[in-house]
């Protein structure tokens, strides 16, 4: 249990209690030190927080609660709410399985969140709400377990710069979930699981041209490799184009419609020709892509 040390003075401005045992934060507990900026409590055992664990501290800048075992649960009860000058929060390697925008109500200062290492499967239009964080400049989402993505996950973080989703379990994703990212600068996507099918086209298309504008970055793009492809041709997310997504193996149909003006001995003829060309056509795919 965390209660405020008898000797900290109330000039105190920075409170590091890191590998420690601290399990909960009590409500109120470090209402005494109003001049404090910096508050670590890293690698501890927090499973409890209550929602005025960090009130009344009005120039909190810096609260990094990473290396616990908060759930979603225990975010739920307001605690990370009105932190009006809180600008960098760490929740990286708890366990969070789900995350509301509700949460950090009030909190508009947030400029660099970090949820690595968590527990968390999909983001929904509900996680990152319009207003919560509209100045949030940096997320940290990798090592997660989410394997969906919707078309407005991060509609509300307008200021966005930086996001980090590596080693994930995406094995799709909607280009339209970056896209309006008007601000993204930096994007890692490496290290997921990708189903590189024609379904992906729009984001491989997308990150093509992403990282051809000036001061845009995608980390990694060579190791967005694909563990299932159509075409066996495709190792990776920005190998797939319109002329290669069509599976490697798809039989093309030719359908000939005889004309009454048409003879049997024509249209006998045309069947065998038709026969020829598909039979050229099949060897001659084949030697492309075995050359490959």
């Amino acid at each position: 249990m965390l209660q405020t040390r008898p000797d900290a003075p109330d000039t105190t401005q920075a409170l590091l209690l890191t590998e420690g045992s601290i399990s909960t934060v009590q409500p109120a507990s470090l209402s005494d030190l109003s001049n404090i900026t910096v508050i670590v409590l890293s690698h501890n055992h927090i499973s409890v927080l209550g929602e005025q664990s960090f009130r009344n501290l009005p120039v909190l800048h810096t609260l990094l609660l990473d290396h616990n075992l908060l759930t979603s649960q225990a975010l739920q009860g307001g605690a990370l709410t009105n932190l009006t000058r809180l600008e960098v929060l760490a929740l990286g390697h708890n366990l969070i399985s789900m995350i509301r925008g509700g949460w950090f109500k009030g909190s508009e200062a947030l400029r660099s969140l970090k949820l690595d290492g968590n527990l968390l499967t999909s983001l929904d239009s509900g996680s990152f709400p319009v207003d919560d964080l509209k100045h949030l400049e940096s997320l940290d989402l990798s090592d997660n377990l989410i394997h969906h993505l919707d078309r407005s996950s991060f509609i509300g973080l307008v200021s966005l710069q930086t996001l980090d989703l590596s080693r994930n379990r995406l094995s799709s994703a909607p280009a339209e979930a970056f896209s309006y990212l008007s601000w993204l600068t930096k994007l890692n996507l490496d290290l997921n699981s990708w189903n590189c099918s024609c379904e992906m086209l729009d984001l491989a298309t997308f990150l093509s041209t992403y990282m051809q504008q000036p001061g845009q970055i995608l980390y990694n793009g060579r190791r967005m490799v694909c563990v299932n492809a159509d075409n066996p041709a495709v190792t990776t997310v920005l190998e797939l184009t319109e002329a290669n997504c069509v599976p490697s193996n798809q039989n093309i149909t030719v359908k000939i419609e005889p004309r009454s003006s048409v003879t049997p001995q024509l249209y006998a003829r045309d069947l065998a020709i038709t026969a020829v060309i598909c039979f050229i056509g099949e060897k001659g795919d084949k030697g492309k892509w075995s050359a490959h």
